[in-house]
């Protein structure tokens, strides 16, 4: 994604896991994902589509068990950099630009920002973690329309940290070959970091979405806007995330992370919304998928099964 430098211009980029390869069209892998969804509409789905606030929301289908988002955007509307907040901070805790370990502003909406905030919070009241600083690789960077970076509406998120060392580290790629123990600490640490996200933004990206999030999480409010999270089971993000910290978190072991929330997925995710208190199934409503991911925050240690 996206990177900036102290002076919010855009620095060199990693590749770009939504923009075309050369001889392609512009169709990516996640503009498939979405025009799947819009064409799941016709086909009796679960989605509503709007491209522009003079066409309404179609209706909530009945015999569906989730609701209609009520927009989806496909592409992000670029803007300029003048048009966004500038900030130094996530919530109480310095933005630091993971390239050049220094703090830096970063660019994003008013509503991005405020939904960061909310995040850090969040991992703060449930991680039980309180970092000073938080590397990232950017917010807004000038581009094309197919990465919501350019309309300073995403963030790519390294580490927490606190008093010069890690709290979280979110560089998979520096740390996948670890000893077992350790990895096992990480990966859960990792996870429960990753559900705090998942529980402010519909759109987040790990390393189990490709190899260009290996250093780093992806969140955006792109095709949801500010619409709350809640479980989509057509997409791959969202369940392979859910299964990561069924296994990692949980110790589910039996859980296997395949991007299809089968009947394994759904008894483990269930049972562990009976333990938080929350008992119902995961796709249920908002209100489930957020009280799994307070759960899986505050889960210190995975216990195998």
């Amino acid at each position: 994604m996206g990177q900036q430098m102290q002076s919010g211009e855009p620095a060199a980029r990693r590749p770009d896991p939504n923009a075309p390869r050369s001889g392609q069209s512009g169709l990516t892998r996640r503009r498939l994902l979405t025009l799947g969804a819009v064409g799941a509409v016709a086909a009796g789905g679960a989605y509503a589509v709007s491209r522009g606030p003079g066409l309404a929301s179609l209706p909530q289908l009945t015999g569906l068990g989730e609701p209609t988002p009520p927009e989806l955007r496909i592409d992000p509307q670029p803007v300029d950099r003048s048009a966004l907040q500038a900030r130094r901070r996530i919530g109480a805790a310095a933005y630091v630009y993971e390239v050049t370990a220094r703090p830096a502003r970063y660019y994003v909406t008013e509503q991005f920002g405020a939904r960061l905030d909310q995040w850090l919070a969040l991992h703060r009241r449930h991680v039980g973690q309180v970092p000073d600083e938080v590397r990232c690789y950017g917010g807004w960077v000038r581009g094309r329309a197919t990465s919501w970076h350019s309309s300073g509406e995403a963030i790519d998120i390294a580490r927490l940290r606190a008093d010069g060392r890690d709290l979280t580290s979110l560089r998979y790629d520096l740390w996948r070959d670890a000893p077992a123990p350790e990895l096992r600490r990480r990966l859960a640490l990792y996870w429960r970091t990753a559900a705090g996200l998942h529980h402010e933004f519909a759109d987040v990206l790990t390393y189990l979405f490709d190899a260009a999030h290996s250093n780093h999480i992806h969140v955006d409010l792109g095709r949801f806007g500010p619409e709350r999270p809640r479980l989509i089971r057509r997409s791959d993000a969202q369940v392979q995330a859910v299964q990561a910290m069924c296994r990692q978190v949980w110790g589910r072991t039996d859980v296997q992370i395949t991007g299809d929330f089968d009947d394994v997925t759904r008894e483990a995710t269930s049972r562990i919304l009976e333990q938080a208190g929350s008992p119902g199934e995961l796709g249920d409503s908002r209100e489930a998928w957020q009280a799994f991911m307070v759960a899986t925050m505050e889960q210190a240690q995975p216990e195998t099964r």
